[in-house]
């Protein structure tokens, strides 16, 4: 006689805090919350336009991944296709992303607003969302803006 044995669908862990962003280790379902950093806008023009920028104290985020591991983030927002993530150079001792870039010329003004690097989102969970950058991320630092609060990793 076989047996047949019922197995139950692991149900994948979930954020504990709405807005917070966790990177996701799908092997062990772990989630490990990423550091949310103070920012500042800053801006810088002249006669053919200006720019507008995200900058962020220090020359790299204390979370760090590795180059070619896979990343995938969770977390749990209303909002989601509203969630950026920005790749940042470092200037001096600050991370800056640029927003946004208006040009000047004939008269007229042109604004082009960064829809940061592209994000492929899933649902994860009930309550939450799984975010995968696509293409994979090069080495550098970067921001993922959720509704005001930034949130930043670096990739080695």
């Amino acid at each position: 006689m076989a047996v047949l044995a019922q197995t139950a669908a692991v149900k994948p862990i979930e954020p504990e805090i709405i807005g917070q962003v966790y990177l996701l280790d799908s092997a062990h379902q772990i989630l490990q919350k990423l550091p949310q950093e103070q920012w500042k806008a800053i801006g810088k023009g002249g006669w053919s336009g200006a720019k507008g920028f995200i900058q962020v104290e220090g020359a790299g985020s204390s979370f760090r991944l590795k180059a070619g591991q896979t990343i995938e983030f969770v977390l749990a927002v209303q909002n989601v296709e509203q969630v950026r993530l920005y790749a940042a150079a470092v200037k001096g001792s600050n991370r800056q992303a640029e927003l946004v870039q208006i040009k000047n010329g004939f008269g007229r003004q042109q604004r082009s607003t960064s829809e940061g690097i592209s994000l492929v989102i899933t649902r994860y969970g009930e309550s939450s969302f799984k975010l995968v950058p696509d293409p994979p991320l090069a080495s550098g630092e970067y921001f993922i803006d959720v509704e005001g609060k930034l949130y930043t990793f670096g990739v080695d």
